[in-house]
């Protein structure tokens, strides 16, 4: 499921990544998110942290800031991360759908960026 999930995602983003700067990756601990007593919660963390660590650089910049500024206001975790993100490029994915449905000449929709661009390293700001 979460293969399916992280298949959808990079294909989906890979369809509206722009030449935007790109958010930093977040470096949280994986252990932040989780209670001491709950032994499975950082491999979980760090399996989250590993799937969208994958795909980061082909997500749209203000779907990568959206998201994180969201989960830094609950609790740093790679989990609740990953399911913003997904909620966001189906919410983008659904609008534009809408608009092209409705005859609309999509302009905005940036080229997807090549092999050069995604793995070029990342610049803070």
């Amino acid at each position: 499921m979460k293969y399916l999930f992280l298949a959808t995602l990079l294909a989906v983003a890979a369809s509206f990544a722009g030449p935007a700067q790109a958010v930093t990756f977040p470096n949280w601990p994986v252990s932040a998110a989780c209670d001491t007593a709950d032994w499975q919660c950082p491999q979980f963390e760090r399996r989250a942290r590993g799937q969208i660590s994958g795909v980061w650089r082909t997500l749209p910049p203000e779907v990568q800031k959206k998201c994180i500024d969201e989960v830094k206001t609950l609790e740093p975790s790679y989990r609740l991360l990953s399911d913003c993100l997904a909620l966001e490029m189906q919410e983008l994915l659904k609008n534009q759908q809408r608009r092209a449905d409705n005859g609309e000449v999509i302009h905005d929709t940036p080229k997807a960026k090549t092999e050069a661009e995604r793995f070029a390293p990342q610049t803070q700001q």
